[in-house]
């Protein structure tokens, strides 16, 4: 497997929120920096540029179908094109210490209330119609009562960190080196950092925050142009439509 570059990006990682390019070597994310650094120290690696667009670890649909089954064996491709990897089907409710909850299936569900009491949380569709994971996002942080919303940041790592853990798969939550290569490359959209609470906004634009930036949600959700799984492209939407 050649080693992969990929430029122009918005990288999300706490480690390096202003990082702009990403190196992946075999199945493994061995590089995170500054675009004008990655061509200088790595001009040989196969390049892949994607100018401002946002790559963030993939989902993990925690309840693929409605009954807690196993998800039917051509599920994976199309969830690929959703930007999803995986899936760990089962029932909704605590598993292994985890909760596992569909966020667009059951609105009124107190996520502040569970996270602060130390609940870790997990996100999945509940079947077909939520199978669009950045509507798990939005239905934790923007719908439901406004006092237990949480932030865009929280929902997020429920809905890709919380399913790696509910499979017993550690992950940082975000995209640094040494983690394995499975993100999602997502179309241009306008990022934000948002806060729990609607009645504080903590917007910010600027990546000096230190705060990783994700998908403003207010008015859509991007759709995945490429889902990479240990480095191996997946599904690339150009190649799709071609």
């Amino acid at each position: 497997m050649t080693t992969q570059l990929y430029t122009g990006i918005i990288l999300y990682s706490a480690q390096d929120p202003e990082a702009t390019a990403l190196l992946v070597d075999g199945d493994t994310i061995a590089w995170i920096g500054p675009e004008d650094s990655a061509l200088t120290l790595f001009g040989d690696a196969e390049r892949h540029a994607w100018e401002l667009s946002l790559v963030t670890p993939s989902f993990v649909d925690v309840l693929p179908t409605v009954d807690g089954s196993a998800p039917a064996e051509d599920w994976l491709e199309a969830a690929y094109a959703r930007g999803v990897t995986a899936a760990v089907p089962g029932a909704a409710g605590m598993r292994d210490g985890v909760l596992a909850v569909a966020p667009a299936a059951a609105p009124g569900t107190p996520y502040l209330g569970l996270l602060s009491e130390g609940t870790p949380l997990a996100f999945g569709s509940g079947g077909p119609e939520h199978a669009e994971p950045w509507s798990w996002v939005r239905a934790a942080a923007h719908e439901g009562p406004e006092t237990q919303r949480i932030s865009d940041r929280a929902a997020f790592l429920a809905a890709t960190r919380g399913g790696r853990r509910l499979a017993g798969i550690p992950h940082p939550g975000s995209l640094v080196p040494g983690a394995p290569a499975t993100f999602v490359v997502w179309e241009p959209w306008d990022l934000t950092v948002r806060g729990q609470d609607e009645r504080i906004q903590t917007w910010s634009t600027d990546p000096r925050s230190r705060t990783p930036m994700l998908a403003d949600l207010t008015e859509g959700a991007p759709r995945a142009l490429r889902t990479v799984v240990d480095g191996r492209i997946v599904f690339d939407r150009a190649a799709e439509a071609s």
